[in-house]
């Protein structure tokens, strides 16, 4: 692949490492890194203004205080200009006006070619409207939620992820369904690319499975139901769950591991009591991203029984790690999962047919290099990274010919003039 001679800037508020989450998007630093080879990139992470001497009285915004104005991320630089944050409000209105304030008045000493959000609110937004000021050129990145969910909680979201839908030069989604989405919201569908989440497949390797057990304190001698991921609603764990329960009382062999933490542990906590699942369902919280392939190897079926996803790339490292997949046919799950070849896609949220679907892939002979494969031809960052660098490149191509169209009609109109003035 050729370098671009392009400096991209790209927004990311929460899809990065920030004061509030160390370990937010992580599928996007490294995106950004495999981007660096091929461009000039830097990404635009804001931390919080903290008023002065309000860090005298209280060590929580003493640390924000104390949080860098500039750092290096994966060999990527990342700025960190302050916005405004009011204490327990944190709208994504809110956070739309605030992240696209203090990105104004960072960029005015920044140097760029192309702005890019990554989430349509409030980075996507903060670009569009920032690259209309500065006559740049502007991409958004989609992700799900974005377009599935936040636009329908207010009217006001809902106008504010439309217009920048519509005034955006390129909307690269991660699914066809999450095009569809978008093309139903307004964009127009001759913009939108839909290019898939990677996967670092020298990160996501293959370890043997009973190693990978024993190196994370699982019993080798029982078999893993593993799910990894935040434990929130929209994951549906109830089901996994209900339908845990299920396999147990045919398969005294059988375990379920939650990797992850989230608003709904205690909920699930009361329900595997409820179930009498006490010992045969293990909480570890949130494991750090260097033991996540260990986790990923160690499990004999990932799980995901989501309502809603994009493309959740949990699947692609699980089955870079040649680990078989069971998960509901939302999104673009049915994208990812093909069925009975790299693991069951679930139809209903009937915790008996996901019962069947894991017992099924539990019981089969899974070649663990045939799904590496798979993953690696199809959603490698190499092949991502390409197709990326494709995109940024008709975009610049097109902005610079319409620059150019432009300039040719001012030429034309300044000709005109001069004869009428002459005659």
């Amino acid at each position: 692949m050729r370098k671009l001679t392009m400096r991209l800037l790209v927004f990311a508020s929460h899809l990065f490492p920030n004061y509030k989450n160390p370990y937010a998007g992580s599928f996007v630093v490294e995106q950004v890194r495999h981007l660096k080879k091929f461009c000039d990139i830097a990404v635009c992470v804001p931390h919080p203004w903290v008023p002065p001497l309000v860090d005298k009285f209280s060590a929580r915004w003493r640390r924000y205080a104390q949080l860098p104005k500039e750092e290096v991320v994966a060999g990527v630089r990342v700025l960190h200009p302050r916005r405004l944050v009011i204490p327990k409000v944190n709208s994504w209105m809110w956070m739309t006006f605030s992240v696209t304030l203090c990105c104004w008045r960072a960029l005015s000493s920044a140097d760029f070619d192309m702005l890019e959000g990554q989430f349509v609110l409030p980075d996507g937004f903060a670009a569009v409207f920032l690259g209309r000021r500065w006559n740049k050129p502007s991409v958004i990145h989609v992700h799900g939620t974005d377009v599935h969910t936040i636009p329908y909680l207010s009217p006001l979201l809902k106008r504010l992820t439309v217009w920048a839908l519509k005034e955006a030069k390129a909307i690269r989604t991660v699914s066809q369904d999450l095009a569809r989405r978008c093309a139903e919201l307004g964009a127009d569908p001759c913009k939108v690319r839909v290019i898939p989440n990677g996967v670092d497949i020298h990160r996501f390797t293959l370890i043997p499975r009973r190693e990978a057990k024993e190196r994370v304190g699982l019993n080798p001698e029982r078999r893993h139901l593993l799910y990894v991921g935040r434990l929130v609603a929209v994951k549906g764990l109830d089901l996994l769950l209900e339908a845990t329960a299920l396999l147990v009382q045919q398969h005294r062999d059988v375990e379920l591991v939650f990797v992850g933490d989230g608003a709904e542990r205690e909920v699930l906590q009361r329900q595997v009591n409820k179930l009498g699942l006490n010992g045969r369902v293990h909480f570890v919280g949130v494991q750090p991203h260097d033991c996540i392939p260990v986790w990923m190897n160690a499990g004999d079926v990932l799980c995901l029984p989501s309502h809603r996803e994009g493309l959740p790339t949990v699947l692609l490292e699980a089955l870079a790690c040649g680990t078989p997949v069971v998960a509901t046919a939302v999104g673009g799950i049915p994208e990812v999962v093909a069925d009975r070849q790299v693991g069951r896609l679930v139809h209903s949220r009937n915790p008996k047919e996901m019962a069947a679907c894991i017992e099924e892939v539990l019981e089969a002979q899974w070649d663990r290099q045939r799904l590496r494969d798979y993953v690696e031809e199809r959603f490698s960052f190499e092949v991502v990274t390409k197709e990326l660098l494709e995109m940024y490149g008709s975009v610049m191509r097109n902005c610079s010919s319409s620059v150019n169209h432009e300039h040719a009609r001012d030429e034309g109109r300044k000709k005109r003039n001069s004869g009428t003035e002459k005659r």
